[in-house]
């Protein structure tokens, strides 16, 4: 019995849980907080998942900021006050049909720099199964510091 904590336990002492791994947790405050919701239901309207996090593995800040910068510049998303500090809230709606069976295990956002896709941010979680006919909507939200 012994052997085997003790191996299981020096991996926990050499792989530690947290950033390390290179997750980035964001919170109302930061330069940019980044919120993310999947919502999956079938061909029928019936929900199977949602899922929502703050904690992303794959995080390019620099073009994120590129992105909402475009994003924002028709001007239609809201300015809310937190704590006296004015914010800017930009939320989009990403919708994707699944046509076959597949195992699913992050949601993505992309965005297309001069005819190159490139990965803005990576939400991975324990996956999911999706069917033919089963629709994906990603709602992504940033909230931004107003200067």
């Amino acid at each position: 019995m012994n052997k085997i904590f003790i191996p299981s336990f020096a991996l926990l002492l050499l792989f530690p849980i947290g950033n390390s791994f290179g997750a980035y947790q964001t919170e109302i405050g930061d330069d940019m907080f980044v919120f993310v919701q999947s919502i999956v239901r079938n061909s029928d309207g019936v929900l199977l998942l949602y899922l929502e996090s703050t904690k992303f593995t794959d995080l390019n800040l620099l073009a994120l900021e590129s992105f909402l910068d475009f994003e924002a510049s028709s001007g239609n998303d809201p300015i809310i006050i937190i704590n006296e500090t004015q914010f800017q809230v930009i939320q989009r709606i990403q919708t994707h049909t699944y046509t076959s069976e597949e195992l699913v295990a992050s949601t993505l956002l992309f965005d297309n720099v001069d005819g190159q896709s490139s990965l803005l941010a990576r939400f991975a979680h324990d996956g999911y199964s999706v069917e033919s006919g089963d629709v994906l909507e990603s709602i992504w939200t940033f909230v931004r510091p107003v200067s």
